[in-house]
């Protein structure tokens, strides 16, 4: 899907040049450049209905692509003041693949385990799939751990996997591999499985909204791909 995410890509890339010419002192500067960068663009972070933080958590995207997409990962730790939290996430879900406890990992990384935080960690390895730096099996051994470790976050965790299986049909549907009602139910059964996300199926209206304004695809594309009238 990494097609779809050209642009946002491109930008990624222009905004690093400015990152590394030392024009942001601060992480409230560089969230504030993206926001002007991504509405030039017309560019929509990567979200599902909530904009709440939306482009303090679009950074995540920028790091990504500092990282894999420029090779910038011995340099990161140079712009702590400006990814701190995706730092941190990225060292959360190193120690949790190589089998440490997600509970443990956030505790000792981040010394807490505020809410918030956990949800950035799991944001962070989400968007790393989407822009294709991550396997999704990865992805998914990471959002599993966290599952069975965090029982009292049980709802929201079932809300995130509710936003990555709409995102990722909304991606299908953009790229024209998802035509019809069908492929559609079909491959949300399949995500569901792959996720053991049965109670988390995203309505279809959720699926069109993430689609026609998250990643901005034509309204008759999605309302036929989905079998909604305009």
């Amino acid at each position: 899907m990494q097609e779809l995410h050209k642009k946002r890509i491109e930008v990624a890339i222009n905004i690093w040049g400015e990152i590394l010419e030392g024009s942001f002192s601060s992480r409230s500067e560089i969230v504030r450049f993206v926001r002007e960068v991504y509405e030039e663009n017309r560019l929509e972070p990567i979200r599902g209905k909530t904009k709440i933080d939306i482009y303090d958590k679009e950074l995540a995207t920028i790091y990504l692509v500092g990282k894999y997409g420029l090779g910038l990962d011995e340099e990161l730790e140079r712009y702590s003041h400006l990814f701190s939290i995706e730092l941190k996430s990225d060292k959360v879900i190193e120690r949790v693949l190589q089998g440490d406890s997600p509970r443990k990992s956030m505790l000792e990384v981040f010394g807490t385990l505020d809410e918030n935080m956990v949800f950035r960690v799991l944001r962070l390895a989400m968007t790393a799939v989407i822009l294709g730096f991550m396997p999704e099996e990865r992805f998914i051994a990471v959002l599993t751990s966290f599952e069975k470790e965090f029982p009292e976050l049980d709802k929201n965790i079932q809300g995130f996997k509710r936003f990555y299986i709409a995102y990722r049909l909304a991606e299908e549907i953009a790229a024209g591999k998802v035509r019809n009602r069908i492929e559609k139910e079909t491959l949300k059964h399949a995500m569901c499985v792959r996720l053991n996300a049965e109670r988390a199926a995203p309505p279809d209206r959720f699926i069109r909204e993430i689609a026609v304004e998250a990643l901005r695809i034509p309204e008759h594309k999605v309302n036929s791909a989905l079998s909604l009238s305009d």
